[in-house]
């Protein structure tokens, strides 16, 4: 199953260099450079390339980044790109990624639950699960819509709520433990600023972060008889005039 739009990329790309593009975009890189902490030998998959990757991670870990594009145009500098069919059945293998990388994709697939699953099988256990979004409760879309202007907003085919996909993510065992929304009229952000903007009015976009828990059931031996848990009826009380009747 194809996307609902064959290249959000160009849409993107043209929103982007717009102001209001360019204050969201330097708000999500740098809450994407707060959280990205990289170890050795971490790997990265990103479903859709941005063009601008070198600006949350620097040159020593761009090869780390694995790209996944549906359209391979405009490859990134020094990172792996690979061309799919689809972000709805990705070839690639089971838990091999320590972070995924989710910009702004979801809005344009028809099946976007299928694509949050697939983000799931190839996320490692207790991996960390990045999804950026338009925020569909925001000013600039609600003047989009009465004045039917597409330059200030990207064009989507649907807009998705925070709590939207959050719930999403608790049915695939997600542990959705921050969430940020971002404002245009914001200014550089510092790493404090994160956890105060929660308000989802008038804000642009969000970003949701996710970690994959994976609970396992260790077994042992009870140390309770199995006689012991059986319902026993109580006994019935004495009364308590025979309790005090005495025996001749």
């Amino acid at each position: 199953m194809k996307s609902a739009i064959k290249n959000p990329r160009i849409t993107l790309d043209k929103w982007y260099l717009s102001p209001v593009g360019q204050r969201v975009q330097d708000l999500e890189v740098d809450y994407l450079k707060t959280q990205l902490f990289l170890y050795y030998g971490q790997r990265i998959v990103q479903l859709g390339a941005l063009g601008w990757e070198h600006r949350f991670l620097d040159d020593y870990w761009l090869p780390n980044l694995h790209i996944l594009e549906e359209c391979h145009e405009a490859p990134i500098k020094d990172s792996n790109i690979c061309c799919i069919s689809s972000y709805q059945a990705l070839s690639i293998t089971s838990e091999i990624a320590d972070w995924v990388l989710i910009p702004h994709r979801l809005e344009y697939e028809s099946n976007w639950k299928t694509v949050l699953e697939e983000a799931e099988r190839i996320l490692k256990p207790e991996g960390t699960l990045f999804v950026l979004g338009f925020n569909p409760w925001n000013i600039q879309h609600f003047k989009q819509f009465l004045c039917r202007n597409r330059s200030d907003f990207p064009e989507c085919s649907g807009l998705l709520s925070r709590d939207t996909i959050m719930r999403v993510l608790q049915t695939l065992n997600f542990e959705a433990d921050r969430s940020v929304c971002f404002y245009p009229g914001m200014g550089k952000m510092k790493p404090t600023a994160f956890e105060a903007r929660r308000l989802p009015l008038g804000a642009i976009s969000y970003v949701i972060r996710a970690r994959k828990r994976r609970f396992t059931l260790i077994t042992g031996k009870s140390p309770w008889n199995i006689r012991s848990l059986i319902h026993r009826p109580a006994p019935s009380p004495i009364p308590q005039d025979a309790a005090r009747k005495q025996p001749d």
